[in-house]
């Protein structure tokens, strides 16, 4: 059996459920590379007789034939006949959390079969030089392309600070918010105009900040306008919907960051150093991107779909209503 673990940073959390995370003082060293230097990796595991187990870095998706293994290992020509974008060639630290940066190094490509719904085929390069995590249940991890330790490159993570939800009783009936702290003034001015009166609608929000040096660098959560109706039909209140995250702009108004998403992703954290926040990383089901950070600014520097998901799992992202037995919510 092969466990292909999500690619998901450790550090990172649903701003929806409200949970706070320290981020760890870095040691002096090298900074932040930019962010087409920075890639998601996961341990892969299987058992000891049908193949290798170790670090990967996903690169892109297929959808995957029934008759596609599991896992395979590959060569340099079997994977540019894929069309497997060719794997970075300077050096590489794999960064997990609570350790330091791993020297790795590119030992070859690969394919995954991820069964999904949609089964996908998951292509990219493998690393050796790093220990297994110690939790195969929280196998995942960032790589920075540096030429030196990027011990001076720190990881700051969203923290929640605005929400207004409403709450499932015993007898799994919706009820509405009793309590609710404010969205950020940026993101308030931001948001699109919509009319929501209670009692037929209500305005859901949750929301997270990311500072750094003291000073809001990013913003990322997700706005529902909820069309309230009769308690028996909960599961298909229909709701308008914002999502994703923003960084500030010029006069400090929020700006989305939306290049390279085909569906809105939830940012979850932010590289700074020495010189402040340098690089952007949003992440769900599958995509991720990474965004050069300047003033006022977010330049796209790369993006990976590493498995295809369904369309009930992007409706997942960012829903904030009834939460039914047969939804799956982050």
């Amino acid at each position: 059996m092969i466990r292909f673990a999500a690619l998901v940073l450790l550090l990172a959390a649903c701003p929806n459920k409200g949970t706070t995370t320290t981020t760890q003082p870095q040691a002096a060293g090298a900074g932040c590379p930019p962010a087409a230097g920075v890639y998601l990796a996961s341990y892969v595991q299987q058992e000891p007789a049908k193949g290798r187990s170790g670090w990967a870095v996903a690169l892109m998706a297929k959808p995957a034939t029934g008759d596609a293994p599991a896992y395979t290992s590959m060569d340099t020509q079997a994977a540019g006949a894929a069309g497997v974008p060719p794997a970075p060639t300077g050096t590489l630290w794999l960064t997990t959390a609570g350790a330091p940066p791993c020297q790795a190094k590119v030992v070859g490509y690969y394919a995954a079969k991820i069964d999904g719904p949609p089964a996908s085929l998951s292509y990219g390069f493998e690393l050796d030089g790093c220990p297994a995590p110690k939790n195969p249940e929280e196998a995942g991890g960032i790589v920075l392309e540096s030429k030196e330790a990027p011990t001076g490159c720190r990881f700051e993570v969203p923290q929640p600070i605005a929400g207004r939800l409403g709450e499932m009783n015993a007898q799994k009936q919706w009820q509405r918010p009793a309590k609710e702290s404010p969205l950020p003034p940026p993101i308030e001015a931001a948001l699109p105009q919509q009319e929501c009166t209670p009692p037929a609608c209500e305005k859901l929000w949750a929301f997270a900040e990311v500072k750094v040096d003291g000073k809001p660098v990013a913003w990322t959560g997700a706005v529902n306008w909820l069309s309230v109706g009769a308690p028996a039909d909960q599961c298909t209140w229909p709701a308008k919907r914002e999502s994703g995250f923003w960084i500030p702009g010029a006069q400090g108004a929020a700006l989305k960051v939306t290049e390279g998403q085909d569906h809105p992703l939830p940012l979850i954290a932010v590289l700074a150093d020495g010189g402040g926040a340098k690089v952007a990383l949003a992440e769900a089901n599958g995509d991720y991107a990474t965004y050069d950070l300047a003033p006022g600014k977010a330049t796209l520097g790369r993006k990976v779909s590493w498995m295809i998901a369904p369309p009930e799992a992007w409706d997942a992202i960012d829903h904030l209503g009834p939460i039914c037995e047969d939804e799956k919510q982050h």
